[in-house]
């Protein structure tokens, strides 16, 4: 068993305190970003690698103030947009990355347990047969949750995939 064990560690609640002290830190830096609506996100129109050349374009020409430009459409804000966008880019960069890690490093320890839970459960069924003292109770007791998870499992997943179509 030891070998499929590639991770063994707990935080200690310290760390989980200044975890999620960093983590209000890095909101309160972060105290303008905005919470889009499901319909704002399907249909505000999207800078990305192709366009950003033109959205440049753009505000050199706002920045030569022609007549026929409205005063609302200023280059100094449009600047600002394009450079928090920039500068958004690499940030959420890392935090996709280190999202990607924790939620890696959570799978692998549930499966971790839920490996051991297996065997606990096929350990039990196979003592009871025996007869083995108190393997039976054991037996049950994980018979009935291991049929609640599989039902759970199965739900949650048809659920989901219902939803995506």
């Amino acid at each position: 068993m030891i070998e499929n064990n590639r991770i063994s560690r707990v935080l200690t609640e310290e760390e989980v305190s200044a975890i999620r002290e960093n983590i209000a830190n890095l909101k309160g830096a972060f105290d303008f970003l905005q919470n889009l609506t499901p319909k704002e996100r399907k249909n505000l129109p999207k800078i990305n690698s192709a366009n950003k050349i033109f959205a440049e374009d753009s505000i050199h020409i706002l920045e030569g103030t022609p007549s026929w430009i409205p005063a609302a459409l200023t280059a100094a804000e449009a600047r600002k947009d394009l450079k928090l966008y920039e500068q958004l880019d690499p940030v959420i960069l890392e935090l996709e990355g280190l999202l990607r890690l924790m939620k890696d490093t959570q799978m692998l320890a549930g499966s971790e347990v839920f490996r051991v839970a297996l065997s606990v459960y096929s350990l039990a069924d196979a003592a009871r047969k025996m007869p083995m003292e108190g393997a039976q109770s054991a037996y049950e007791l994980l018979k009935t949750r291991f049929s609640q998870s599989i039902n759970t499992t199965i739900n949650t997943t048809e659920e989901g995939n219902t939803s995506d179509n």
